[in-house]
């Protein structure tokens, strides 16, 4: 059995203060792609979504010899949103004649993960995976296993969802006819995130990915069980642990943190930095690496009053109808 890695990362995500925001949604503001990697007439037909994700493998990939790449993983909660857009419009407005099967063809969920190989001629694995709120980690699962019983040595593994004005007004009229807020506090955003995965260690590793479980909450499978068993099953203490980083797929604060065997954790919500959407868990994946590498995250404060002169594990829990714990150590 081999250890998994993580060579290389890279995020797209908002970089307003949301304590300060007054926004219920916000779109990322994507840097300009290198005409090197993607000509502008490519990026002009690319949806947003698929070059957040050009832009974060590329900038992961640059850290590694690309002829070792053995395949590509891309979750999304909801794949394109904007081609989808597109598309439906044109239904209606050229009454279901002569459409153009572009947007179609770059509307579905696999589009990302296409358009990364076509562009870095890959012709490995290649996987996408929608599973609403544990997306990224059904395709860090997969990787996960493939490096372990080494029937691969070296993923890019990442996840990407994005925000179009079409969903936002629907979701708008919804909130308006049901008087219910749309967040409480925590905006709704988009973004992106990928990873080098490797069960090779390198001079660039960032940490270990040790262990990592999605469930279905239930009456007999608690959170607090499986967090009791997820850390006997990998030797570990809770006081063990140097963070818990959690987000929710409610607006609200999740309960589950309130369980007892949370009590002495020190604890961060990512969504309260970043804001929310389906695969919003990349940027606490990025963030728990750099903890692991004594790195900050713009001006986010400390997750505990006692300093640690180096973090050793970090815990990253998801919340919702599927609940993921991923176990991160030091290298």
């Amino acid at each position: 059995m081999h250890k998994v890695y993580i060579n290389a990362a890279s995020i797209c995500v908002n970089n307003l203060s949301l304590p300060n925001s007054p926004e219920n949604w916000i779109k990322v503001d994507l840097p300009k792609i290198d005409s090197k990697i993607l000509s502008p007439n490519s990026a002009r037909r690319m949806s947003k979504a698929v070059k957040m994700g050009i832009i974060c493998a590329m900038e992961a990939l640059q850290q590694i010899d690309r002829s070792e790449l053995d395949g590509i993983l891309v979750g999304s909660g909801k794949g394109c949103l904007i081609d989808s857009d597109k598309f439906l419009q044109s239904i209606v407005v050229q009454q279901e004649e002569f459409l153009s099967p572009t947007a179609f063809i770059q509307s579905t969920h696999n589009t990302v993960a296409g358009q990364i190989a076509l562009l870095i001629k890959n012709t490995g694995y290649n996987m996408t995976y929608s599973q609403g709120r544990v997306s990224f980690e059904s395709t860090v699962f997969d990787a996960y296993l493939q490096l372990v019983l080494n029937e691969r040595k070296t993923l890019l593994v990442g996840a990407v969802d994005e925000l179009s004005d079409i969903s936002i007004d629907i979701s708008e009229s919804i909130t308006n006819t049901t008087d219910q807020p749309i967040t409480t506090g925590i905006p709704r955003t988009e973004g992106a995130g990928f990873f080098i995965f490797s069960n090779q260690k390198d001079q660039h590793t960032l940490g270990e990915l040790v262990d990592m479980v999605i469930y279905h909450p239930t009456e007999e499978l608690r959170p607090e069980s499986q967090l009791a068993a997820f850390l006997k099953k990998n030797k570990l203490s809770a006081e063990q642990l140097d963070l818990v980083i959690y987000g929710s797929a409610k607006p609200e604060p999740p309960s589950e943190m309130e369980a007892e065997a949370f009590n002495d954790l020190a604890k961060i919500n990512y969504q309260s930095q970043i804001g929310y959407f389906d695969t919003d868990v990349v940027f606490a994946f990025d963030f728990a690496l750099k903890q692991l590498n004594n790195q900050t995250f713009r001006s986010m404060e400390s997750p505990t009053e006692n300093k640690i002169s180096a973090f050793q594990h970090v815990l990253i829990c998801n919340f919702g109808d599927q609940n993921s714990l991923m176990l991160l150590s030091r290298c």
